[in-house]
């Protein structure tokens, strides 16, 4: 249907519609949404959605609820302007019949183009002193900052706290895209393509013809890509080139001995990758200089990481889990020596372990 087919059938609606205070509307196709796994629809603005032919409601239904809440009241509007509202969730079982459904904004700003418009207001001339000022470089360490507290919530298990981390680290990509737009490097539109592109490439068994079985084909897949992508732009083609160096090191490390696997150089049991890290063990036991204990404590820590690996075991959350409970015990200790007015310097190795197992008997 074209645009000029859809604005005609459309516009009878939109009398019927309550829209008060609305600076615009978005019109689309029922069809052309439902062929869609998430609408081109800003959720600031209200939307009319024109009914050509017989929609598939739960194809609708499932794409619209990729945007808006399950209780997101809906306008359908029928035969003579006659109105019923809907929430979403009930999409599925209304009647037939109706010609236009209006899609009300959400009840706050939530779009994509409104957060844009917030960042490039706090850049502009009249924005904060503070924004104006800030650089790729200065913004650095708050990237790094947001990364790791959006990795705080994953490890907690927190969706609330993951939520506001996620939106925080937002705040990054998008600032950091403001600061490239005013400097005439690029525009968030880029940014978008780009990525866009290269998902859409390297997933040939998803918007192309190749057959994969399972994921770790769509890992070696994804590998090839990747080493053509470079070849053409004349980068060297290591396959372990694209795991960033800023990376945590036992993460660098199981990415590296991941990457290698794919290309089968990995041993074909665990067993010798157990007896590698009793190996290690002793070399390091065994190391005389300061050089020599440094270089095997990190051939250790590599060769746990790989006995990780193996188990299905992130090594970086595992070991962040065990600093988190490492804190939680110690500061049990501190608790009770505090409650019995004594300072941890006045307490034995002795007493501060049976505190230590105490914390752990309490779940700590």
């Amino acid at each position: 249907m074209s645009l000029h087919a859809l604005w005609l059938r459309a516009a009878p609606a939109l009398e019927a519609l309550d829209f008060t205070g609305a600076d615009g509307v978005q019109v689309f196709s029922a069809e052309a949404l439902a062929a869609l796994h998430h609408p081109p629809l800003n959720p600031d603005i209200p939307a009319l959605i024109v009914a050509d032919g017989v929609p598939d409601l739960a194809a609708l239904r499932r794409a619209l609820g990729n945007q808006y809440p399950d209780d997101h009241s809906l306008q359908m509007v029928r035969a003579g302007a006659a109105v019923e509202t809907v929430p979403l969730a009930a999409l599925l079982g209304v009647a037939a019949g109706w010609t236009v459904l209006g899609v009300p904004p959400l009840p706050r700003p939530s779009s994509f183009e409104r957060f844009q418009d917030v960042i490039a207001h706090l850049r502009a001339p009249e924005g904060c002193p503070w924004d104006r000022k800030q650089t790729h470089r200065s913004l650095r360490p708050y990237l790094l900052e947001e990364t790791y507290e959006v990795l705080d919530a994953l490890d907690a298990d927190d969706a609330d706290a993951l939520r506001e981390e996620l939106g925080d680290l937002l705040l990054q990509v998008v600032l950091h895209s403001q600061v490239a737009v005013d400097a005439g490097e690029f525009h968030m539109a880029d940014v978008l393509a780009h990525v866009i592109e290269k998902i859409v490439r390297r997933h040939p068994h998803v918007w192309g013809s190749v057959g994969v079985n399972d994921d770790q084909e769509v890992k070696v897949n994804w590998d090839r890509l990747k080493q053509v992508e470079k070849a053409e732009n004349g980068a060297p083609a290591s396959r372990l080139d694209g795991v960033a160096r800023a990376l945590p090191a036992l993460t660098q490390a199981y990415s590296y001995q991941d990457r290698a696997a794919r290309v089968k150089f990995d041993w074909d049991t665990i067993a010798p990758v157990i007896a590698k890290v009793h190996e290690e063990i002793e070399e390091l036991s065994a190391a005389q200089t300061a050089a020599e204990r440094e270089a095997e404590t990190g051939d250790l820590l590599f060769a746990v990481v790989n006995w990780a690996r193996w188990l299905g075991v992130d090594p970086e959350s595992a070991l962040r889990a065990t600093n988190a409970r490492f804190y939680r015990r110690f500061a049990y200790i501190e608790q009770q020596a505090a409650a019995q007015n004594r300072s941890l310097d006045d307490l034995s190795f002795e007493e501060m372990d049976a505190l230590w197992e105490a914390a752990k008997d309490n779940g700590l």
